[in-house]
């Protein structure tokens, strides 16, 4: 893979002591897995030496009942600081290795500001996989200041994308096809079946290899075989906004330049209470 977005785990081992570099773990619970597996506790058994652990599932707006959704600039400066993590940094987003979070920490933290931001090519299990050890118990970073810059043009909201269905602009679903075609539940109670109308379905393991991208040339035939244009305006959504991120990492690593992530996703759009078109075929 040569996204302008990813490092392999030789990357890190050659960087991981560099002074401006931050690793970050953004690795979450399984969807609907309840009780929902303590993240921190993971974390603290066992992670990249140096890393530092960022709660999707916290930081984020605390003012509706959707799932984490973007917070404030003030919220994520606060929170990130506390990180030790400064927007001029170069930081270093993984997970488990299957690519379900990180790019969601990648795309959040590069419109909040951050520059250099990279996604782990095959996560933590890459990382043990070449023989690296991890490191135990808590994170103690110095705090620091992160000088949020939010870039509002990257996010739609419902509106938006009413709009958009109705101007039949590109909206992209990296959720599993069984769900796109109402075929399946959704993981989260209170949710309809099915998908935005006029939505094309590419699950987010489509972009992967066995926990690493595709090649360039592997992701645009994969986007070309499901009628995208990368050179379109394109929203990309999924069922709580953390993997269309995917999608976004994967069209925005071809060059698109047009490309917005539905942050109220499905459970926002799909909700039972909700009033919105609905397809199912």
């Amino acid at each position: 893979m040569n996204s302008p977005f990813i490092v392999t785990a030789e990357w890190l081992e050659q960087h991981i002591n560099d002074e401006d570099l931050a690793v970050v773990d953004v690795r979450m619970s399984p969807v609907g897995l309840l009780p929902k597996k303590d993240m921190l506790a993971e974390f603290e058994r066992g992670h990249i030496p140096g890393a530092v652990y960022f709660d999707i599932d916290d930081v984020a707006d605390k003012n509706t009942s959707l799932p984490h959704m973007l917070p404030t600039e003030e919220a994520f400066s606060e929170a990130v600081g506390k990180l030790g993590i400064s927007e001029k940094q170069t930081i270093v987003f993984y997970d488990e290795g299957n690519q379900f979070s990180a790019p969601r920490g990648w795309w959040t933290f590069r419109n909040f500001g951050a520059q250099n931001v990279f996604v782990l090519d095959e996560g933590l299990q890459g990382w043990i996989a070449r023989g690296n050890e991890l490191q135990t118990g808590a994170a103690q970073p110095a705090p620091t200041k992160f000088q949020a810059h939010f870039n509002a043009e990257a996010v739609v909201d419902m509106q938006q994308v009413e709009q958009a269905m109705d101007n039949k602009l590109q909206i992209i679903d990296a959720r599993a096809a069984p769900r796109f075609f109402a075929q399946a539940d959704e993981p989260r109670p209170g949710l309809h079946r099915g998908h935005i109308p006029g939505s094309i379905n590419i699950p987010y393991p489509e972009l992967l290899e066995n926990g690493r991208f595709k090649s360039l040339a592997a992701l645009k035939q994969t986007f070309s075989d499901k009628g995208v244009d990368i050179n379109a305006p394109t929203i990309v959504s999924c069922g709580s906004g953390v993997t269309a991120a995917v999608l976004a990492l994967g069209l925005q690593s071809l060059g698109a330049e047009q490309v917005k992530l539905y942050d109220g996703a499905w459970s926002e759009w799909g909700a039972l209470s909700g009033k919105q078109p609905i397809a199912k075929d």
